[in-house]
């Protein structure tokens, strides 16, 4: 009675012969869909062959910490993506950067902006929605020897673009306005700075950043006062 038992439990158990395969008999396991790599991937290539390139050759100290620099920004964002598009309000941004070359730099980059509110009215209803983006982005930043703009930077990034309901009831009719989604983007930055830093460096960055949403594709622009450290 006991040897039946036990061969009627070694049947069932995984790892002992026959376990495992009637075990899973009749049952497949669930196939998860691939993720596409969508439009980052090139970009994120892009940066990281140039960045190869321009890389100084490696030394015995490694990456030096008085070689990073530092910087925020404040000032102004609207939105161009279509009727809806709020008026504009803040936008902020702070990231660091080491050099590659004499006139290549390689950083990150995170910004935050509250873009404004619009109104939208459907038959007698009403409803508030709240723009904003959240982005992070990795740019190459190239220091010009001459003309107005200083460092120009470009790189990929992820843009978190929000469009918030504000609204009671009946809500349900303009949930096709909503938006909640997180995206490539593309970020580019213009700056002009004093060209001789030595603390700190005080001026003016204008930036594009193109988020494709997928309602209608967000492109932002801002223009803000920059402290580089």
């Amino acid at each position: 009675m006991t040897f039946a038992r036990s061969s009627a439990l070694a049947r069932w158990l995984p790892g002992r012969p026959g376990g495992a395969a009637r075990a899973g008999r009749g049952t497949r396991a669930p196939v998860r869909p691939a993720r596409p790599i969508g439009r980052l991937g090139p970009w994120c290539l892009l940066v990281a062959l140039l960045a190869g390139a321009l890389a100084p050759p490696a030394r015995a100290g490694g990456m030096r910490l008085e070689a990073w620099r530092g910087h925020v920004s404040l000032g102004y964002g609207h939105l161009f993506s279509d009727s809806l598009s709020p008026g504009g309000s803040i936008s902020v941004a702070g990231g660091v950067d080491y050099p590659l070359r004499e006139s290549f730099r390689l950083g990150p980059v995170i910004g935050m902006s509250i873009l404004g509110s619009h109104d939208v009215t459907r038959g007698s209803i009403t409803a508030g929605l709240d723009f904003s983006l959240l982005d992070a982005a990795l740019q190459l930043h190239w220091l010009p020897r001459s003309g107005p703009v200083t460092r120009v930077s470009l790189g990929p990034g992820l843009g978190l673009a929000r469009t918030a309901l504000q609204v009671g009831a009946g809500g349900a009719g303009f949930l096709d306005l909503a938006v909640d989604e997180v995206k490539p983007e593309l970020a580019l930055d213009l700056s002009m700075l004093p060209r001789r830093q030595r603390i700190v460096a005080v001026g003016f960055e204008a930036g594009v950043r193109f988020v494709p949403v997928a309602r209608v594709n967000w492109v932002l622009s801002t223009l803000r006062l920059t402290i580089h450290y």
